[in-house]
């Protein structure tokens, strides 16, 4: 199961990134900024429309305590903040069809 997860993971933080790159967010910092907030509501909304709600928060949930929290000591400020785009993602992801939907609405909710 570890290596689905670390591929999964793989899997929409590439496709996250490419399109904040297509979107032109500023990629100088990937970390408490614009892209990070993308990146976070993209996966979690293309895990909600390919695989469910309920697995994407769990997953965004694990992503938090493992990376955030035991990996680089994050504050509870970010840990609130990256909850709250992965939020915001599962919203959009529940009535989205395809990766370019969902891409799209996250830039626009960024904006």
């Amino acid at each position: 199961m570890r290596n689905y997860d670390i591929s999964l993971y793989n899997r929409y933080m590439q496709e996250a990134n490419a399109y904040a790159a297509s979107y032109g967010i500023d990629s100088s910092s990937m970390v408490n900024n614009s892209w990070d907030a993308f990146r976070h509501a993209y996966a979690s909304g293309a895990m909600t429309m390919e695989i469910g709600a309920k697995i994407a928060q769990f997953f965004g949930y694990l992503n938090e305590i493992y990376y955030g929290d035991y990996k680089h000591k994050q504050s509870v400020d970010e840990r609130n903040m990256d909850e709250w785009n992965n939020s915001v993602g599962r919203d959009i992801g529940k009535t989205s069809t395809s990766s370019d939907e969902i891409a799209r609405r996250v830039y626009d909710a960024l904006r």
